[in-house]
Formats: structure tokens, C-alpha cells, sequence
């Protein structure tokens, strides 16, 4: 192989590698926190940031983290327990080294019909830097999920079943929690529809 391709492969090789390593989900807590409308479910996903060197302002950029949750429900009317999915994303535009938390949320009226309450049965974070998937970690879905056969047979199910409820599970920003948490809180990306 001719030496300068060499060098461009090698470069391109080290460049993805070190995307997998800036930024990793070590878990998800489940939280209950009451506003004036009702009782709300916050997610609140711990990542583990790690620039690369010489990263501009130790930060990473462009981090999107898209959360699914599936929370056993009776729903009033139903007599059996069915997986109810909700899915949502979020991009921070910049995330420091250190730990930082993206923080998502259902509603009080999706928290008592789906009778929503602790943590959450199955729940799995996709990561990307700068429009780049980044290889999940140990710590990216919940242990219930911990062969790749587990984890691939709930994203099938759940992506397929989260239509019904999509844009119920929200980001940070989207809720009455947008200014909690005013120095642990990342900036986003909104893009905002087009009219």
C-alpha cells in the first residue's frame, strides 16, 4: 500500500477510535419530581466525557443522546401488563470533561395513564459525536439487557412499538424543568421545524 494512503487510513482509523472513547453512558437514574401539573418522571442519563487531546476547550462537540425507556403498564381499561415504549433524543452542543447528565421527562398525564412509577423495566442509550455513532458501553443499556441478543431483540421491538407514543418522552428543554439544574445543565441544539 502506497505510504501515503498508509498514513490517511491510519489517521482515519485513530480519529474513530478515539470518537468511541470521548463519551460513554454509564447509566440512567429514574426520578419522580412534582410540578404544578402533576408528577412528572424525569431520566436522567449519566455520560463520562473524555476529550480527545488537544480537543478545543477540553470539550466534546455535537454530543446526541437518544434515550429508550419501556415501563410495564396496566392502562386503565386493560386488564393485562404490556411494555409501554417512549423514546426521545437530545444534541448538546458541547459537553465538558467530567461527568454531565442529559436529563429527559414524561409527563403527569402519561405517568398515570400508563400507572408509570420507579425505574424503568428495559432501557438502552444510543450515543453519536459529531454525527457519529459511538460503540456502546457496559453501561449504555440496563442490566437486565446483557447479551447482544437481549439488547438487539429490545431495540427491534421497542423502535417498532415507540411510534405509538413518540413525542411524549421529552428533552430537558421541552418541560417546565428546562431552567433546573441551571450549572449542570448542557446547552442543545434545537432545530426548530421549517413553515
Amino acid at each position: 500500500m502506497p505510504r501515503i494512503l498508509t498514513v490517511v487510513v491510519s489517521l482515519l482509523f485513530a480519529t474513530a477510535s478515539s470518537l468511541a472513547q470521548e463519551v460513554e453512558a454509564t447509566g440512567v437514574r429514574f426520578s419522580s419530581l412534582r410540578a404544578e401539573n402533576g408528577n412528572w418522571l424525569e431520566a436522567a442519563v449519566a455520560l463520562n466525557v473524555k476529550p480527545a487531546a488537544g480537543s478545543p476547550g477540553q470539550m466534546v462537540s455535537r454530543v446526541r443522546v437518544a434515550l429508550l425507556i419501556g415501563y410495564d403498564s396496566r392502562a386503565s381499561g386493560r386488564t393485562e401488563r404490556r411494555t409501554e415504549y417512549y423514546r426521545a433524543q437530545a444534541e448538546c452542543v458541547a459537553l465538558p470533561a467530567g461527568r454531565s447528565d442529559v436529563r429527559f421527562y414524561l409527563p403527569p398525564e402519561v405517568v398515570r395513564r400508563d400507572q408509570v412509577h420507579g425505574d424503568a423495566r428495559v432501557w438502552g442509550v444510543e450515543l453519536a459525536v459529531g454525527g457519529r455513532s459511538v460503540q456502546a458501553g457496559r453501561g449504555a443499556y440496563a442490566a437486565s439487557l446483557a447479551s447482544p441478543d437481549q439488547r438487539n431483540s429490545f431495540q427491534t421491538k421497542a423502535a417498532a412499538e415507540a411510534a405509538a407514543n413518540d413525542g411524549i418522552l421529552l428533552p430537558q428543554y421541552l418541560t417546565p424543568f428546562a431552567g433546573n439544574y441551571p450549572r449542570a445543565t448542557p446547552s442543545f441544539v434545537r432545530r426548530e421545524p421549517s413553515r
